[in-house]
């Protein structure tokens, strides 16, 4: 384990500490204030939160209001109830929302919260899945209207109208093979009164290394730990010292009295052949330690006839690896004050205690965002405005400054004791240093602009203007050079949604065709050194028949690099891969941050998509999509190394002078077209049993807690089913076909997911299948031998229990009141993605614990509700 932590870091997490503290404090006195002063929800509000309809009174006809408290305003596609939510067990929303992402096709969704854009997940996230009286997935073409960009999925989290919670939640996580532990602990407050509420959260987390050693990682040559002398390429040292030994010498230790005086001849005598070994595994890591502290605050209130929200976090956290032992070699020439022998000799040496190279990586970050909602006119409006800010400091030691040494050497320089401790002022070292600030500054408004027949036609206008900095700089100790790269950009994006309503079974405007209607929008983005860059999406939702519903659209736009892309921190890591070239396993270094040269490009999009629900309601769903995108110009990830890759970006690949692989340059590329087509299919059933009716209290029709809960069982099936995948990077290279050998993505991708349970107990199955993939091996002179990627198959359980609600109602003030403990097991069979070559061996670099070092790991989870 390797400790970064200096004061600077301490002073900062002290910092945090304070906030938290004095957050939570306040956060209790203001609560407490609003549930005392705060106001009785109405009846209607009540009957709306309960998902019923209210009566308004005081007109000549009573009005019936059948929208619910929090709905969206797009009809959820798919909506968990409380007892739907309680059965994943999650202990936060943010967690939940990873559970729930089989349902949309594995996507990643933004959120809403009560039917209204927010300005930053983080402080949602954290609330207790209990705070929830309903989730919606919206269908896809939610995201549109609200705002975001269409390929994303929206999901709206609804609220309860009262909720108070303290809530804490520790974990520790350990691999079956033993060698890493991980920590985490949160607390949290929740309060929400109403339209009010507030939040605080804080979080702390640590992960310790995993060392090479404690794996089954293959042998490799001893290290040297102590130093010692050696005869030049293996040859012998002197043959007077062989004579004095009776026997050849070609390496010794280095005598303990050469750190005070010049050693002689008989001094190495008893250090013949005398060399303290090491495992070179101990000095290298496969994961890194982290630790992580963050928190996050937030407040919702009603303004006037507005709603506002403030929310602030921060985060601070670090990073260590091990990338070897620090050694270097130099020559000690005959003659010199230190060197008894009669010949050159080779001194190698390490740094003192036997220190490992490292590469650290500290990263602080503030954000924050404001947001005010309500309507203005007929005008639903939103206003967001969110601020971040970090910095991040990294410094990679590349090893001993051997020139240095060996010019100290040459020198005679009596200030310079070569058999002396070394400390680390002898490393070379590379600092990367990055400061970066955003601002960004959001509107949104809709309205039902105008009525047709079938429908009012509504309107959806949204800008985004942003703002950010970026400093990078780098810093050689050696050579006392800097790079410095800054750069500040603006854009601006505008953009315009048109719904229109054709034929609508509700209204009888074109009974038979169902109903059908169509979007229509179109953006325009500019900014610093970017031309406008257009877009324009159209796309037709038509339903035959009410269980049937059908999608399809195209879109067009034109891209620039995003400011990560272009500005992000510069990053480097030693990381582990396998040289197809060398057929050896290399650990060179990865470059990865922004790449201020990428360009802009075009992409079109083309989807078609089906939804049936056999028997009308959300008992059981099937979806059916095609989709077919194509990148002109733009930017692409840098592909995974093959030789293919090496063949394409010669520039990228840094080897020394033997061919050994040094490093890789992995940042973004541009490329000339990317295409990829697309079929994905799946299945959701949602099934739930009924308590008896006659099982409660006679006389009273109702059901005792444990016999009234349903079962209730989430299945779903996703197939995923790749029909191509091809990068065209540069004019006159062939395409690099990502399916037939360059890139060894497997062509069919399905994953499962079962989830069972009901209040107090539920457990969750899921699991994955990949199918088989290979890489075009490199010509050699053992001729040319496929890399096969076998079929792969892995699942995960997780199950969680509450005491309280399986042995009864518990005292308020007891231990198992609110409680829950979760055991989640990750990769339940141990499984890995094995390869072979296509002669059956398996290649080196290529074993159980270098493909994936971690394993199976076993997590368990106590969260308690105050």
């Amino acid at each position: 384990m390797v400790a970064t932590t200096d004061w600077r870091a301490t002073v900062s997490w002290a910092h945090l500490a304070g906030l938290v503290i004095l957050t939570v404090v306040v956060d209790r006195a203001c609560a407490q204030t609003t549930l005392q002063t705060g106001a009785a929800p109405d009846s209607a509000d009540q009957a709306q939160g309960r998902g019923q309809s209210a009566t308004v009174s005081g007109a000549a006809d009573d009005i019936v209001v059948t929208a619910r408290y929090g709905d969206a305003s797009v009809a959820p596609e798919t909506e968990l109830s409380e007892s739907d939510i309680e059965i994943y067990g999650a202990d936060s929303i943010g967690e939940l929302i990873q559970n729930i992402k089989p349902l949309i096709n594995d996507q990643q969704p933004v959120l809403l919260v009560n039917g209204k854009r927010i300005g930053t997940a983080a402080g949602i996230a954290g609330f207790p899945p209990e705070a929830l009286a309903r989730l919606a997935i919206l269908p896809p073409e939610a995201a549109a209207r609200y705002g975001y960009p269409s390929d994303q999925r929206v999901v709206n989290l609804v609220l309860k109208k009262q909720f108070v919670s303290w809530h804490a939640e520790t974990g520790v996580t350990l691999p079956t093979a033993g060698g890493r532990d991980s920590e985490r602990l949160s607390v949290g407050r929740v309060v929400i009164d109403g339209q009010t509420q507030w939040n605080a959260q804080a979080q702390v987390s640590r992960d310790s290394s995993l060392l090479k050693s404690e794996r089954r990682s293959p042998r490799r040559t001893p290290v040297d730990l102590a130093g010692h002398i050696e005869g030049v390429n293996g040859g012998e040292i002197d043959p007077e010292l062989s004579q004095l030994t009776g026997r050849p010498v070609t390496i010794a230790g280095i005598p303990p009295s050469a750190v005070f005086q010049p050693p002689v001849l008989g001094d190495f005598a008893a250090t013949a052949d005398a060399v303290r070994w090491g495992d070179p595994n101990d000095y290298e890591t496969l994961l890194p330690s982290t630790r992580s502290l963050s928190f996050n605050a937030g407040v919702t209130r009603p303004l006037g006839s507005f709603s506002g929200s403030l929310n602030i976090n921060a985060t601070t956290g670090n990073s260590a690896q091990l990338h070897g032992l620090a050694t270097t070699a130099v020559t000690l020439p005959a003659g010199s004050p230190w060197s008894p022998f009669a010949d050159d000799v080779v001194l190698v040496r390490g740094l003192e205690g036997a220190r490992a190279l490292r590469n650290t990586q500290r990263t602080q970050t503030l954000g924050m965002s404001l947001s005010l909602s309500g309507a203005i006119g007929d005008w639903q409006t939103t206003v967001i405005a969110n601020y971040m800010r970090s910095r991040s400091n990294g410094i990679f030691e590349r090893g001993i400054d051997g020139a240095e040494i060996q010019d100290l050497i040459d020198g005679n320089d009596p200030s310079f004791d070569p058999y002396g401790p070394w400390q680390k002022d002898r490393l070379l070292i590379d600092r990367n240093r990055s400061r970066s600030e955003s601002l960004n500054v959001q509107l949104n408004v809709s309205k039902a602009i105008f009525s047709l027949p079938a429908g009012q036609v509504s309107s959806n206008f949204s800008a985004v203007a942003s703002r950010s900095n970026a400093v990078n700089s780098r810093i050689d100790d050696a050579t006392g050079m800097t790079s410095r790269n800054a750069a500040q950009r603006d854009r601006l994006n505008i953009q315009e949604l048109i719904s229109i309503p054709i034929a609508s079974r509700s209204t009888g405007v074109l009974a038979p065709l169902g109903d059908l209607s169509a979007e229509l929008s179109g953006s325009v983005e500019t900014g610093t050194n970017v031309r406008p860059q257009p877009q324009f999406t159209g796309r037709l939702i038509w339903s035959p028949f009410p269980i049937l519903q059908l999608r399809g659209s195209f879109s067009y736009e034109e891209m620039a690099p995003s400011v990560d892309l272009l500005d992000g921190p510069r990053v480097e890591t030693v990381t582990q891969i396998y040289d197809f070239v060398r057929q050896e396993v290399a650990d060179p270094v990865l470059i990865t941050g922004g790449n201020p040269d990428l360009q802009r490009g075009s992409r079109r999009n083309l989807s078609f998509n089906g939804m049936l629900r056999p028997f009308g309601s959300q008992v059981a769903t099937i979806n059916l999509g095609y989709q077919r995108q194509v990148a002109d110009g733009g930017v692409a990830s840098f592909p995974t190394f093959t030789p293919a890759v090496e063949a394409v970006f010669p520039e990228r690949v840094t080897r020394d002078a033997s061919g050994r692989l040094v490093a890789i340059d992995a940042r973004p590329i541009n490329i000339i077209r990317d295409l990829s087509e697309q079929l994905t299919t799946s299945l959701v059933l949602r099934l739930s049993t009924k308590g008896r009716a006659n099982g409660g209290r006679p006389g009273t029709g109702t059901l005792p807690a444990r016999i009234a809960d349903p079962i209730q069982l989430t299945f779903s099936l996703n197939h995923r089913w790749q029909l191509r995948s091809e990068l065209l990077i540069r004019p006159g290279l062939p395409v690099f076909d990502r399916l037939g050998g360059d890139g060894a993505q497997p062509r069919h991708t399905v994953s499962i997911q079962m989830v069972a349970g009901k209040r107090g107990i539920g457990a969750t199955l899921s699991g994955s299948w990949q199918s088989a993939a290979y890489v075009r091996g490199a010509a050699s002179s053992s001729g040319q031998l496929d890399f096969r990627y076998p079929t792969m198959t892995q699942f995960n359980l997780g199950m969680f229990v509450e005491p309280e609600r399986l042995l009864g109602q518990a005292r308020k003030d007891s231990l198992l009141s609110n409680l829950r403990i979760t055991l989640d097991v990750q990769n339940l069979f141990d499984s890995y993605r094995r390869v072979t070559l296509s002669d059956g061996s398996v290649p080196p670099g290529f074993s159980r614990a270098e493909i994936d070092p971690l394993g199976r790991t076993i997590r368990l989870g106590i969260r308690k509700r105050f």
